[in-house]
């Protein structure tokens, strides 16, 4: 069989709550800057790096503020841990991909206990009085071009799965062999005619993997 290789998104899809606009609510802000922000990149007139420099650009609070937060406030997939530990036996690469940051996927994913798993994400560097400033691994108007890594893996001969949620993973979704989405990636997919597999948890996910592979 072609190798598998499955890459994920990380905010809303291994989390259950997206962390930069938790923190950009919580921390900077505001609920209101964040929902005006939200308009704006519906209506095609933000892009998401431009929404995420303004989102994380509002916040000027020491970083530990954040981490405090993070680990109060959001969790992660209940499922997600069964999942990596299976596809980490199976000796399956799994890529987290995402349009945030490393210092907050740190947070949840730790590298001594997940050395497996790798993560391809932006950085951030705190600054509490100009405001967070934002690292983007290229000049896309994602600041991450998923769809690049799942390119690449294609051409390798990898049969690649991608699991999302949401608009930064609509290329991705496009391109990969086998898409799981949920909340607007499903939506988007099924607008699109894009096959793909809707699920809530990583558990569901695991159940169909382990079913095939």
């Amino acid at each position: 069989m072609t190798k598998l290789h499955i890459f994920s998104d990380f905010d809303g899809t291994i989390t259950e709550k997206d962390t930069l606009v938790f923190l950009a609510t919580h921390l900077g802000g505001g609920a209101e800057m964040v929902e005006a922000i939200g308009r704006l990149i519906v209506e095609g007139r933000m892009s998401l790096r431009d929404a995420t420099i303004a989102e994380m650009g509002s916040i000027r609070r020491p970083f530990s503020d954040a981490v405090n937060l993070l680990r109060e406030r959001v969790r992660i997939d209940a499922g997600f841990i069964q999942f990596a530990r299976w596809i980490e036996g199976r000796k399956i690469p799994l890529t987290v991909l995402s349009a945030g940051f490393h210092q907050f996927i740190d947070l949840f994913i730790s590298r001594d206990e997940f050395p497996h798993i790798e993560i391809l994400a932006n950085s951030i560097r705190p600054d509490e009085e100009l405001g967070w400033q934002c690292e983007f691994r290229d000049e896309t108007h994602w600041g991450h071009d998923k769809a690049r890594h799942l390119e690449e893996a294609r051409r390798r001969g990898e049969y690649v799965i991608f699991i999302g949620d949401g608009l930064s993973d609509r290329a991705a979704a496009e391109i990969a062999d086998e898409v799981f989405a949920k909340h607007s990636l499903a939506e988007y997919c099924r607008e699109r005619g894009i096959n793909c597999h809707e699920y809530q948890t990583f558990t569901e996910i695991l159940k169909q993997l382990q079913s095939r592979f």
